[in-house]
């Protein structure tokens, strides 16, 4: 989903962000037991055993990644399915797993796959965070296409591949006519649907994205599968400048209200939190900033609840970088300090609360605090993590004055990252670009 305004800024910068050890899954004798990083070895245990593989792919930046980890994969529901597969879990940003992303590119955080162990073929794809229902459907799917050997599964299976190659326009077509032969209640649908979107997104097709969203919704009975499809649409939808667009976006945006209201335990906490993250957008993009506001409000106190009930301080986390969101949007980041202050104190190897306690900070214009705050963020970030860093603190010093020395920052940061020899499409890497092009297009001489 390209981003946008307000929350665009937000998420590029400091949208979902977590690393260190503090992200790794909260210590729980209910969910499976998950082999971190280490491809080769849970592929042959899945041959030893003969049990599919079950990979669940994150990156130490990814909000949804966060929630799933401490929250859905932690599930006691979960931990009954331990024994009918390998678990595998892959950090994308660590050097060690670039032998499995050649094979397996994710684009999309998380994404999780089931492999069959002899050759690796994908068994099951899916795109973007979930709930326990619909993993526990996913690893029915799995299973069933382990035993039956894919049968009837093939043209899913081909779309996905072609997904996987970066060969979207054929994928697409194909993620279609699998679509077509499926029942409104057909496990496989919500999931095939994302992907299809997501390849209509890399094409940069964001008027048939909206559309098949659109037409797609209407299918699919569960709300945590509708507000999925929603999701990804959304974002089309706001991407797209036209009349019908804008319509679609109206349309959408009763869809989420609806969805907003489903009963507890129907959706989790982080893909309502979204429903309320895409309606302020709505909001944002028509110019209604009452609206806007008033629907802030009701999120920040919806976050608010969140942080009460949570049951770990990795899972009252998991929603921080809402929370900045929320304040900015209500231009109160004073109103989020307290609970990013908390976050830093529970997890302080988590270089994320300083970097988002920058972040308010910066709305505050409190220069000082927030190059404070960024430096300990960056004594804490590793590897491509600090990229996001960087690129906040960049926006700490331009806003100080110092747009030289945010430029330069910057472009020692990218001259690292080319040096490393990290990929051109690698997120960290469009973070910096992205931030770089924003302050050499504010115009003006560069300050000393």
């Amino acid at each position: 989903m390209t981003m946008r305004p307000v929350l665009g800024v937000l998420l590029l910068l400091w949208g979902c962000a977590s690393s260190s050890p503090s992200t790794q899954r909260a210590n729980s004798k209910s969910g499976p037991a998950f082999i971190e990083n280490d491809w080769e070895r849970a592929l042959r245990e899945a041959r030893e055993k003969q049990r599919p593989l079950f990979v669940e792919t994150w990156a130490p930046w990814c909000q949804s990644c966060r929630s799933m980890r401490s929250t859905v994969l932690t599930s006691p529901a979960l931990g009954e399915q331990e024994g009918r597969f390998v678990w595998l879990a892959i950090d994308t940003d660590a050097p060690a797993n670039e032998a499995f992303l050649q094979r397996y590119p994710v684009d999309t955080w998380p994404t999780v796959l089931i492999l069959e162990p002899e050759q690796g073929a994908v068994l099951v794809r899916s795109l973007g965070g979930v709930s326990v229902p619909q993993l526990l459907g996913l690893l029915a799917q799995g299973e069933q296409a382990f035993q039956r050997g894919r049968a009837g599964g093939e043209e899913l299976a081909r779309a996905d591949g072609l997904a996987l190659t970066g060969h979207h326009a054929e994928a697409a077509a194909a993620y279609q006519q699998a679509v077509a032969h499926w029942t409104p209640e057909d496990s496989r649908r919500a999931s095939a649907v994302v992907s299809w979107l997501k390849s209509l997104t890399a094409m940069g097709d964001a008027v048939s994205c909206m559309r098949v969203a659109a037409q797609e919704l209407g299918h699919l009975p569960r709300v945590d599968d509708r507000t999925r499809v929603l999701y990804v649409g959304m974002g089309c939808a706001l991407d797209a400048k036209t009349d019908e667009a804008r319509a679609l976006r109206e349309q959408l945006a009763q869809e989420a209200a609806r969805a907003r209201e489903a009963p507890e335990g129907t959706l989790t906490p982080a893909l309502r939190s979204s429903l309320y993250e895409v309606g302020c957008e709505v909001h944002e993009a028509s110019g209604d900033e009452a609206s806007m506001r008033e629907l802030a409000e009701t999120w920040w106190r919806f976050l608010e609840e969140q942080a009460t009930r949570a049951r770990s301080a990795e899972e009252r986390a998991a929603l921080d970088s809402h929370r900045v969101m929320a304040v900015a949007l209500l231009a109160r980041p004073e109103a989020a300090l307290s609970r990013l202050e908390r976050s830093e104190r529970e997890l302080p190897e988590d270089y994320n609360p300083p970097a988002r306690l920058a972040t308010l900070h910066l709305m505050a214009g409190q220069h000082e605090r927030a190059l404070a705050a960024s430096e300990r963020a960056l004594s804490l970030a590793k590897g491509a993590s600090r990229g996001t860093v960087l690129a906040g603190q960049a926006r700490i010093l331009s806003a100080s004055g110092k747009r030289a020395q945010a430029e330069a920052l910057l472009t020692q940061a990218l001259s690292e990252l080319e040096q490393a020899s990290v990929p051109k499409n690698h997120l960290q890497r469009q973070v910096l670009e992205r931030v770089l092009s924003q302050l050499r297009a504010e115009g003006g001489p560069p300050s000393p």
